[in-house]
């Protein structure tokens, strides 16, 4: 495993992007909540904060999954070769997005013609969805290649 002085940091701009867009989003939710939720009704007001989290993760996600990408370490490397482990990962994207994507679709469009706990029931059925979903896509490889990913690590660690 390389130490942690031989990774790199990451550049100023990343971390400038990140306080940045952070200021900026509660900036954005306090405005919003402020001056314009009073024109929309409480689930509207759900699904646009939905959205700019959306956005924030998009735009905070891109430049830090490209710099860990180019920092992964030796055994890191090694699981990304493993059967199955970049489809699972891309999944693991994939299927919260669609989740965020489903919510606000939900609560712009149909919460309002159901009541709050209605509205309760599908968020917690969707995002127990979303994780029984994870949990079958991971669990099986987990059972196959854990085992020799733990080793490498109790491996490295004994080394240093």
């Amino acid at each position: 495993m390389e130490k942690l002085e031989d990774i790199s940091h990451p550049s100023g701009w990343r971390v400038s992007l990140s306080i940045i867009a952070g200021v900026a989003w509660l900036i954005f939710v306090i405005v919003w909540l402020a001056f314009y939720a009073g024109d929309y009704n409480v689930y509207r007001n759900i699904a646009i904060v939905l959205i700019s989290i959306l956005v924030l993760i998009v735009v905070l996600g891109v430049p830090w999954a490209v710099w860990a990408i180019r920092y992964i370490p030796k055994e890191g490397r090694k699981m990304m070769k493993a059967a199955g482990f970049t489809s699972r990962i891309t999944v693991s994207i994939v299927v919260p997005f669609a989740l965020l994507i489903f919510l606000i679709l939900w609560f712009y469009q149909y919460a309002s013609d159901f009541n709050i706990y209605q509205n309760l029931a599908i968020f917690l059925v969707s995002v127990l969805a979303v994780g029984g979903v994870m949990g079958v896509i991971w669990a099986p490889w987990g059972m196959k290649h854990g085992k020799d990913f733990e080793k490498e690590c109790y491996k490295e660690d004994d080394e240093k």
